[in-house]
């Protein structure tokens, strides 16, 4: 019996130390942890190539939230969606394919109040970096795009979509100048010689060398061209500045990174949609981005015809 008992005893003991070892290694490797997987950040982005100089960016329309990304709550934070703009990034381009235009595209879908993809990586969020390389992707796809245009073509524009709530209903054009610029230069007629604008590169290779005051504010300017076709703009001929007061969006990150200020051979240029009138019913994204896509097409044609004549 003895001998029996200690026979037991070593396999009893042998069952128990495999068990807990077993136990040991579930506790250690199934634990939650707080490292996320690498998500597949390519199913937050929409990236399209292109057969015409025109780069379309829409950062802040997406809708998805992911919970293992901390919401940006820091100070001074814009958490709000810029509502319809990535359906109307992609409205957009249906047209212009209609018009034999196909525009790089460089959309995201993922919400704002994650990460804002229109500011630096360091404000991109608040203290989770969970999402910096998502952003680097983004902005890594905007800059290969605009080398292969400017490689492929000389020249380019890229236009950043977003959507604002200013009481004034108007769509508000991002050059880099200011209101007070937009003020001083319309009523003038003479640009501060210090003044820079993200469409410097067009005005130094326009192929018909119209001046600054003619791209902003002329007959052929996109403010002017919008405004003619129902949807009032400022800058333009109709509305050259924004009054004394009145909120306006002059460009962000995006239209000054990947700008012409500071040289290069892309353009850009940001459009800020109302609401009321373009982006309030199905109704109204349709009738604008029909009409968008043709003025795009007549302003590439016209202020970029040395690299577009023969597309």
């Amino acid at each position: 019996m003895k001998g029996y008992r200690a026979i037991y005893f070593t396999k009893n003991t042998g069952f128990q130390l495999v068990l807990f070892s077993f136990l040991l290694l579930c506790l250690v490797s199934c634990r939650p942890s707080n490292e996320n997987p690498s998500p597949p950040w390519e199913d937050f982005v929409i990236f399209r190539e292109g057969n015409f100089p025109l780069i379309i960016v829409a950062p802040h329309g997406g809708d998805l939230k992911p919970q293992w990304i901390e919401d940006r709550d820091c100070a001074n934070s814009v958490i709000t969606q810029d509502q319809y703009t990535l359906g109307i990034a992609l409205q957009l381009e249906e047209k212009l394919k209609t018009l034999g235009i196909e525009p790089f595209m460089v959309l995201t879908k993922i919400h704002r109040i994650k990460v804002d993809l229109n500011r630096s990586l360091t404000t991109s969020h608040c203290e989770d970096d969970t999402s910096n390389e998502l952003w680097r992707l983004f902005h890594r796809q905007i800059e290969d795009y605009s080398s292969q245009v400017a490689n492929e073509f000389g020249q380019g524009l890229l236009i950043d979509l977003h959507g604002h709530g200013h009481s004034v209903q108007r769509i508000e054009l991002g050059y880099l100048l200011s209101g007070q610029q937009l003020r001083d230069f319309s009523q003038s007629g003479n640009p501060a010689q210090s003044i820079q604008t993200s469409i410097d590169g067009l005005l130094a290779n326009h192929p018909r060398n119209q001046p600054l005051d003619s791209l902003i504010f002329g007959a052929e300017s996109l403010g002017t061209l919008l405004s003619n076709n129902g949807f009032p703009a400022t800058p333009s001929q109709q509305d050259p500045a924004p009054l004394e007061g009145q909120p306006f969006f002059s460009g962000g990150s995006n239209t000054k990174n990947y700008g012409s200020s500071e040289g290069g051979q892309i353009d850009a240029i940001q459009i800020e949609m109302n609401r009321e009138g373009l982006r309030q019913t199905s109704q109204d994204r349709e009738r604008f981005t029909q009409a968008f896509a043709e003025i795009l097409a007549q302003y590439m044609r016209y202020h970029y015809a040395d690299v577009t004549s023969s597309l």
